[in-house]
């Protein structure tokens, strides 16, 4: 039996097979270890170079805080996520980017459409482990050479009023493709 349109979390959706399914997991979970590790420069790397990165989020959870919530180009991109490396270094605090719950969808060209939930762990200098954000993911991967790059990322924080998957939960934006 085919898996729903689109895959249900943790299963290929059509036109996915599972190597391919494991490919995407294997790309995110390199990406979010890098992040959480401070190595910005690579983690630029799996971004496109035109590539759009869009948080639905309040203003102080938007990177550093003193980001736009649209970001263009992979070095802007990588500015905003600098700031709050060097932001969370400097205090001490550790964190972890959980990603789950993937879905993974081929477009006729190529290119996949990702959706996936994400928890991000945050452990101050010598105190507990504590949920700092729950958040919707969607992004729009592209085929370079032997490896994905995000081409536009959506990440959606529950908390925000007015997101597609926050407060008040607005029907999710088809993509500005």
């Amino acid at each position: 039996m085919a898996p729903p349109e689109g895959g249900a979390p943790g299963v290929p959706a059509a036109g996915v097979d599972a190597r391919l399914y494991d490919e995407v997991q294997r790309f995110y979970a390199r990406q979010v270890q890098l992040l959480g590790d401070g190595d910005v420069d690579r983690w630029a790397l799996t971004f496109a170079e035109d590539a759009v990165f869009e948080q639905e989020a309040p203003p102080e959870k938007v990177f550093a805080g003193n980001a736009p919530p649209v970001r263009r180009g992979r070095a802007e991109i990588a500015a905003a996520a600098r700031g709050a490396v060097a932001e969370r270094a400097a205090a001490g605090r550790v964190r972890r980017y959980l990603i789950g719950m993937l879905t993974v969808r081929r477009l006729p060209d190529g290119a996949l459409t990702t959706r996936y939930c994400a928890v991000l762990v945050q452990t101050p200098p010598g105190g507990r482990a504590a949920l700092h954000l729950s958040t919707t993911g969607r992004d729009l991967l592209v085929r370079h050479g032997d490896r994905w790059l995000v081409r536009h990322r959506i990440n959606s924080h529950d908390s925000e009023a007015g997101s597609h998957t926050g407060l008040g939960q607005q029907k999710e934006k088809p993509w500005p493709i």
